[in-house]
């Protein structure tokens, strides 16, 4: 058996040859190729039996004649789900479960940045600026209400972290009908979003890049939340009509946002949101952890183990669905 493992796009998102390694003394039965570039899996795909890898171009797919299996590192698998994958007899997993606990410190971090004015004061600080604005400005998170849009493994650890601050949680998920955890104290189907959206104080996106989620929030979804409300995006960027956010922001629609994620990345020198003074911009990190390769890697192992003794794999994408 062969596993060809590829996560390579920046520093920051490269797999560490120590986890390739570590990988390999677990596995001394299995070949495991590291598979750095384009080039390297076009060479070690074709009699690949599985891959650990977070890319993948039809034309590799069509190579990869013995491919079976396919786990990626990340929760989002939008971008491996192209029309040859979804009708292939590739199982696709994903890196559900590891990413929960770093995204929801990042979003009570945010949240509390814009609730306290915490940008307003760096910013101040480069400038040497003292200055003491009206305490109206000043917000607590205890007692106001978080919407969460997405109640997967992240929207829920999102959820346990707000309530456990004072916060009532509310959310719309797909299956509104099913088990809410403790912390959500109501859930809404997507066809009541606008009423999330009304009530909620700090609304939070958590859903999967999907056809029926690309453009989800946009001006008209802006205009339904209160004026004093602030946005948080850790999903992915084309869940939100950008251009649309932007405006509304300048406009003074909406209180703040805290952006992680955007159309194009990375965000482009000249996009507006640079310069807006009431948002909070961070490339892509929310999910950063210090051992979040160990953590996938292990994740992987576990399910590669399930797959030598023919069990049913962990985290297995519904390929249609996207998630």
């Amino acid at each position: 058996m062969k596993v060809v493992t590829s996560v390579y796009s920046d520093p920051t998102w490269t797999l560490p040859r120590t986890e390739v390694e570590r990988l390999q003394r677990q596995f001394p039965h299995i070949t495991v190729a590291n598979a750095p570039s384009r080039d390297d899996r076009l060479r070690d795909l074709p009699d690949a039996d599985i891959a650990f890898l977070s890319q993948l171009k039809p034309d590799e797919l069509a190579a990869a004649t013995r491919l079976r299996w396919i786990q990626s590192p990340a929760a989002g698998v939008a971008g491996l789900l192209f029309p040859e994958l979804r009708a292939s007899r590739v199982v696709l997993t994903n890196a559900r479960g590891i990413h929960g606990d770093a995204m929801a410190e990042h979003v009570v971090a945010m949240a509390i940045v814009l609730f306290r004015q915490i940008h307003v004061a760096i910013r101040r600080q480069v400038s040497h600026a003292w200055v003491k604005d009206d305490q109206s400005h000043h917000r607590m998170l205890r007692g106001r209400r978080m919407g969460i849009v997405g109640l997967g493994s992240i929207g829920a650890a999102v959820g346990e972290r707000a309530a456990a601050l004072g916060m009532d949680v509310i959310a719309v998920r797909r299956t509104a009908a099913a088990p809410r955890p403790a912390c959500v104290s109501a859930v809404y189907p997507p066809r009541e979003l606008d009423t999330l959206l009304g009530l909620s104080d700090v609304v939070v996106l958590t859903a999967p890049l999907t056809d029926d989620t690309r453009g989800l929030i946009g001006a008209d979804q802006l205009r339904k939340m209160k004026p004093d409300a602030v946005f948080i995006n850790v999903s992915r960027g084309k869940l939100v009509r950008e251009d649309e956010l932007a405006s509304e922001l300048a406009r003074g629609t909406i209180a703040g946002a805290a952006l992680d994620v955007f159309d194009h990345e990375p965000l482009a020198p000249s996009s507006r949101l640079w310069d807006l003074p009431n948002v909070v911009i961070t490339p892509h990190t929310s999910a950063f952890r210090d051992d979040y390769w160990t953590l996938a890697v292990d994740l992987f192992a576990a399910n590669l183990r399930r797959y030598e003794r023919g069990e049913p794999l962990a985290n297995a994408v519904d390929k249609e669905a996207g998630y």
